[in-house]
């Protein structure tokens, strides 16, 4: 049982479920600003310019069902902007990663190894330089 609990607080510390946990809380956290910046500011401005008092009474009656055509737009705008939002943090992100690999690959390129073959091959020649003064 106690090889159980280790494996699962392995499981729970390791940086990967960990960072997705801070994922799903910062995406939550900007779903609903995204929300608050759809219904409080887009929706009132095109309201204004539709002639519609609130955007969210858009609504369609077929027989007994309602359609409400101002919530799927506001939601869909909601979502059209959470999306983007995380395009540009994830391209920033790819950015910065690609610029820390080529920064760490010039590093690399810049000072080679030596291996022990070419050392062996330097001291040969430098023998053979001695021998023939």
């Amino acid at each position: 049982m106690k090889a159980f609990f280790k494996e699962f607080r392995d499981f729970i510390s390791d940086g990967n479920i960990v960072d997705m946990a801070v994922a799903f809380i910062m995406g939550g956290a900007l779903q609903a600003l995204m929300k608050a910046l759809v219904d409080d500011i887009f929706m009132p401005i095109i309201g204004i310019f539709t002639g519609s008092v609130s955007f969210s009474d858009w609504v369609i009656e077929v027989g007994s069902a309602k359609l409400q055509i101002g919530n799927f737009i506001g939601t869909t705008i909601t979502f059209v902007l959470t999306a983007f939002i995380v395009f540009l943090m994830i391209k920033a992100m790819n950015k910065a990663r690609q610029l820390t690999h080529l920064d760490q690959s010039d590093a690399d390129e810049e000072a080679p190894e030596e291996s022990e073959l070419d050392v062996l091959q330097a001291i040969r020649d430098e023998l053979a330089k001695q021998n023939q003064a």
